[in-house]
Protein backbone atom coordinates (compact mmCIF):
# COMPACT_ATOMS: atom_id res chain seq x y z
CA UNK A 1 0.00 0.00 0.00
CA UNK A 2 1.68 3.15 -1.23
CA UNK A 3 1.39 6.62 0.22
CA UNK A 4 -0.37 9.08 -2.03
CA UNK A 5 -3.57 11.06 -2.43
CA UNK A 6 -5.57 8.13 -1.07
CA UNK A 7 -3.19 6.71 1.56
CA UNK A 8 -1.78 8.77 4.39
CA UNK A 9 0.67 7.43 6.95
CA UNK A 10 1.03 9.52 10.12
CA UNK A 11 3.89 9.22 12.57
CA UNK A 12 1.77 8.27 15.57
CA UNK A 13 -1.80 7.89 16.78
CA UNK A 14 -2.13 11.52 17.88
CA UNK A 15 -1.27 12.78 14.40
CA UNK A 16 -3.46 10.09 12.87
CA UNK A 17 -6.60 11.19 14.69
CA UNK A 18 -5.83 14.86 14.17
CA UNK A 19 -5.58 14.29 10.42
CA UNK A 20 -8.80 12.30 10.24
CA UNK A 21 -10.66 14.87 12.36
CA UNK A 22 -9.50 17.61 10.00
CA UNK A 23 -10.67 15.57 7.01
CA UNK A 24 -14.10 14.89 8.51
CA UNK A 25 -14.61 18.58 9.31
CA UNK A 26 -13.58 19.50 5.76
CA UNK A 27 -16.02 16.97 4.30
CA UNK A 28 -18.77 18.33 6.54
CA UNK A 29 -18.14 21.87 5.34
CA UNK A 30 -18.22 20.76 1.71
CA UNK A 31 -21.40 18.70 2.11
CA UNK A 32 -23.25 21.45 3.96
CA UNK A 33 -22.26 24.01 1.32
CA UNK A 34 -23.41 21.73 -1.50
CA UNK A 35 -26.48 20.04 -0.04
CA UNK A 36 -27.29 21.63 3.32
CA UNK A 37 -26.61 18.45 5.33
CA UNK A 38 -23.68 16.20 6.24
CA UNK A 39 -24.64 12.53 6.44
CA UNK A 40 -21.88 10.67 8.31
CA UNK A 41 -21.82 6.99 9.27
CA UNK A 42 -19.72 6.29 12.36
CA UNK A 43 -17.51 3.28 12.95
CA UNK A 44 -17.64 1.19 16.10
CA UNK A 45 -15.07 -0.72 18.10
CA UNK A 46 -12.21 0.81 20.07
CA UNK A 47 -10.18 2.55 17.35
CA UNK A 48 -12.52 5.55 16.80
CA UNK A 49 -12.74 6.62 20.45
CA UNK A 50 -9.88 9.10 20.25
CA UNK A 51 -11.13 10.40 16.91
CA UNK A 52 -14.57 11.10 18.37
CA UNK A 53 -13.02 12.83 21.36
CA UNK A 54 -11.09 15.07 18.98
CA UNK A 55 -14.19 15.85 16.97
CA UNK A 56 -16.10 16.67 20.15
CA UNK A 57 -13.57 19.42 20.89
CA UNK A 58 -14.10 21.14 17.53
CA UNK A 59 -16.12 24.30 17.29
CA UNK A 60 -15.45 25.02 13.61
CA UNK A 61 -18.43 23.18 12.13
CA UNK A 62 -22.19 23.65 12.08
CA UNK A 63 -23.22 20.67 14.18
CA UNK A 64 -26.90 21.43 13.51
CA UNK A 65 -26.37 20.31 9.92
CA UNK A 66 -24.90 16.90 10.78
CA UNK A 67 -26.91 13.68 10.48
CA UNK A 68 -25.32 10.75 12.30
CA UNK A 69 -25.68 7.18 11.10
CA UNK A 70 -23.81 3.99 11.99
CA UNK A 71 -21.86 1.59 9.82
CA UNK A 72 -22.67 -1.41 11.98
CA UNK A 73 -23.95 -2.37 15.39
CA UNK A 74 -24.03 -5.24 17.81
CA UNK A 75 -27.53 -6.47 18.61
CA UNK A 76 -27.50 -5.17 22.18
CA UNK A 77 -29.37 -2.45 24.06
CA UNK A 78 -28.18 1.14 23.43
CA UNK A 79 -26.90 1.38 27.00
CA UNK A 80 -24.96 -1.91 26.79
CA UNK A 81 -21.19 -1.64 27.19
CA UNK A 82 -20.67 -3.26 23.76
CA UNK A 83 -22.98 -0.86 21.94
CA UNK A 84 -21.33 1.22 19.22
CA UNK A 85 -24.01 3.85 19.81
CA UNK A 86 -23.11 4.06 23.49
CA UNK A 87 -19.43 4.55 22.70
CA UNK A 88 -20.25 7.28 20.18
CA UNK A 89 -22.62 8.96 22.61
CA UNK A 90 -20.09 9.00 25.45
CA UNK A 91 -17.18 10.24 23.33
CA UNK A 92 -18.89 12.54 20.81
CA UNK A 93 -22.66 12.88 20.70
CA UNK A 94 -23.14 13.96 24.33
CA UNK A 95 -20.66 16.80 23.81
CA UNK A 96 -21.85 18.46 20.59
CA UNK A 97 -25.16 20.15 19.73
CA UNK A 98 -26.38 17.73 17.06
CA UNK A 99 -30.19 17.58 17.47
CA UNK A 100 -31.35 14.24 18.86
CA UNK A 101 -33.65 13.79 15.87
CA UNK A 102 -30.56 13.78 13.63
CA UNK A 103 -28.85 10.88 15.43
CA UNK A 104 -29.96 7.50 14.10
CA UNK A 105 -28.97 4.46 16.20
CA UNK A 106 -29.24 1.11 14.47
CA UNK A 107 -30.72 -0.63 17.51
CA UNK A 108 -33.44 1.16 19.43
CA UNK A 109 -35.00 -1.96 20.96
CA UNK A 110 -32.89 -5.15 21.25
CA UNK A 111 -36.10 -7.18 21.49
CA UNK A 112 -36.74 -6.52 17.80
CA UNK A 113 -35.46 -9.32 15.55
CA UNK A 114 -32.16 -8.41 13.82
CA UNK A 115 -33.68 -8.81 10.36
CA UNK A 116 -36.52 -6.42 11.25
CA UNK A 117 -34.13 -3.88 12.75
CA UNK A 118 -31.99 -4.02 9.61
CA UNK A 119 -35.01 -3.49 7.37
CA UNK A 120 -36.15 -0.54 9.49
CA UNK A 121 -32.70 1.05 9.25
CA UNK A 122 -32.65 0.56 5.49
CA UNK A 123 -36.01 2.35 5.32
CA UNK A 124 -34.68 5.22 7.46
CA UNK A 125 -31.64 5.67 5.23
CA UNK A 126 -33.81 5.71 2.13
CA UNK A 127 -36.22 8.21 3.68
CA UNK A 128 -33.58 10.71 4.83
CA UNK A 129 -30.73 10.54 2.30
CA UNK A 130 -30.38 11.64 -1.31
CA UNK A 131 -30.71 8.74 -3.76
CA UNK A 132 -28.68 7.59 -6.73
CA UNK A 133 -29.78 4.62 -8.83
CA UNK A 134 -32.07 3.62 -5.97
CA UNK A 135 -29.34 3.69 -3.32
CA UNK A 136 -29.12 6.13 -0.38
CA UNK A 137 -25.96 8.23 -0.62
CA UNK A 138 -23.94 8.83 2.54
CA UNK A 139 -21.49 11.72 2.43
CA UNK A 140 -18.84 9.86 4.43
CA UNK A 141 -18.43 6.51 6.17
CA UNK A 142 -15.79 5.91 8.83
CA UNK A 143 -14.45 2.36 8.72
CA UNK A 144 -11.96 0.28 10.64
CA UNK A 145 -10.06 -2.85 9.71
CA UNK A 146 -9.99 -6.14 11.55
CA UNK A 147 -7.00 -8.50 11.53
CA UNK A 148 -9.09 -10.93 9.46
CA UNK A 149 -9.83 -8.29 6.83
CA UNK A 150 -13.34 -7.45 7.97
CA UNK A 151 -14.70 -3.94 8.02
CA UNK A 152 -18.00 -2.77 9.53
CA UNK A 153 -19.60 -6.18 10.21
CA UNK A 154 -18.65 -7.64 6.84
CA UNK A 155 -16.78 -10.72 8.06
CA UNK A 156 -15.07 -13.29 5.83
CA UNK A 157 -17.29 -16.19 4.88
CA UNK A 158 -20.56 -14.65 6.08
CA UNK A 159 -23.66 -14.39 3.87
CA UNK A 160 -23.94 -10.62 4.20
CA UNK A 161 -21.16 -10.41 1.59
CA UNK A 162 -23.69 -11.69 -0.95
CA UNK A 163 -26.43 -9.20 -0.05
CA UNK A 164 -26.79 -6.88 -3.04
CA UNK A 165 -30.41 -5.73 -2.83
CA UNK A 166 -30.59 -3.67 0.38
CA UNK A 167 -28.39 -1.06 2.09
CA UNK A 168 -28.54 -2.73 5.52
CA UNK A 169 -28.64 -6.37 6.55
CA UNK A 170 -28.41 -8.56 9.63
CA UNK A 171 -25.70 -11.18 9.88
CA UNK A 172 -24.87 -13.91 12.36
CA UNK A 173 -21.11 -14.16 12.93
CA UNK A 174 -20.44 -17.76 14.02
CA UNK A 175 -17.02 -17.18 15.58
CA UNK A 176 -18.52 -14.46 17.77
CA UNK A 177 -21.78 -16.35 18.37
CA UNK A 178 -23.48 -13.01 17.85
CA UNK A 179 -25.81 -11.12 15.55
CA UNK A 180 -24.73 -7.86 13.98
CA UNK A 181 -26.37 -5.31 11.72
CA UNK A 182 -24.26 -3.68 9.04
CA UNK A 183 -24.26 -1.51 5.98
CA UNK A 184 -23.84 -3.70 2.91
CA UNK A 185 -21.34 -3.64 0.07
CA UNK A 186 -23.55 -1.74 -2.43
CA UNK A 187 -24.38 1.17 -0.12
CA UNK A 188 -20.71 1.50 0.80
CA UNK A 189 -19.85 1.51 -2.90
CA UNK A 190 -22.26 4.43 -3.41
CA UNK A 191 -20.96 6.55 -0.50
CA UNK A 192 -19.19 9.74 -1.51
CA UNK A 193 -16.21 9.09 0.77
CA UNK A 194 -14.93 6.07 2.69
CA UNK A 195 -12.38 6.83 5.40
CA UNK A 196 -10.45 3.83 6.69
CA UNK A 197 -8.72 4.53 10.01
CA UNK A 198 -6.14 1.94 11.07
CA UNK A 199 -3.96 2.10 14.18
CA UNK A 200 -1.41 -0.19 15.81
CA UNK A 201 1.08 -2.91 14.98
CA UNK A 202 -1.64 -5.54 15.23
CA UNK A 203 -2.93 -4.39 11.83
CA UNK A 204 0.40 -4.55 9.98
CA UNK A 205 -0.04 -8.15 8.78
CA UNK A 206 -3.44 -7.58 7.21
CA UNK A 207 -2.22 -4.34 5.61
CA UNK A 208 0.71 -6.26 4.12
CA UNK A 209 -1.79 -8.79 2.77
CA UNK A 210 -3.79 -5.96 1.22
CA UNK A 211 -0.64 -4.53 -0.34
CA UNK A 212 0.21 -7.79 -2.13
CA UNK A 213 -3.36 -8.77 -3.02
CA UNK A 214 -4.91 -12.25 -2.87
CA UNK A 215 -2.85 -15.23 -3.89
CA UNK A 216 -4.03 -17.50 -6.69
CA UNK A 217 -7.30 -19.13 -5.68
CA UNK A 218 -7.55 -17.02 -2.52
CA UNK A 219 -10.82 -15.10 -2.11
CA UNK A 220 -10.61 -11.35 -1.63
CA UNK A 221 -10.90 -10.08 1.93
CA UNK A 222 -14.12 -8.20 2.68
CA UNK A 223 -12.21 -4.93 2.90
CA UNK A 224 -10.87 -5.51 -0.62
CA UNK A 225 -14.45 -5.64 -1.85
CA UNK A 226 -15.19 -2.32 -0.15
CA UNK A 227 -12.08 -0.30 -0.91
CA UNK A 228 -12.09 1.55 -4.23
CA UNK A 229 -11.59 4.96 -5.80
CA UNK A 230 -13.64 6.67 -3.10
CA UNK A 231 -11.61 5.14 -0.27
CA UNK A 232 -9.05 7.11 1.72
CA UNK A 233 -6.69 5.30 4.07
CA UNK A 234 -5.28 6.83 7.25
CA UNK A 235 -2.64 4.73 9.02
CA UNK A 236 -0.23 5.27 11.83
CA UNK A 237 3.37 4.18 11.36
CA UNK A 238 2.97 1.14 13.61
CA UNK A 239 0.09 -0.20 11.52
CA UNK A 240 1.85 0.57 8.28
CA UNK A 241 4.88 -1.55 9.14
CA UNK A 242 6.26 -2.79 5.85
CA UNK A 243 2.93 -2.64 3.98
Amino acid sequence: MKDGARCHTLADADRLYAAVADRVIALAESAVAARGRFHLALAGGNTPRRLYERLAARDDTDWNRWEIWFGDERCVAPEHQDSNYRMARETLLAHVPIPASQVHPMIADPAIAPERAAADYADALSAHLPQQAGWPILDAVLLGLGPDGHTASLFPGTPILDVLDTPVAAVHVPRLSAWRISLTLPVLAHARHLLFVVEGAGKSDVLARLARGPAAGEPPLPVERVSGPRAEWYLDAAARGSA
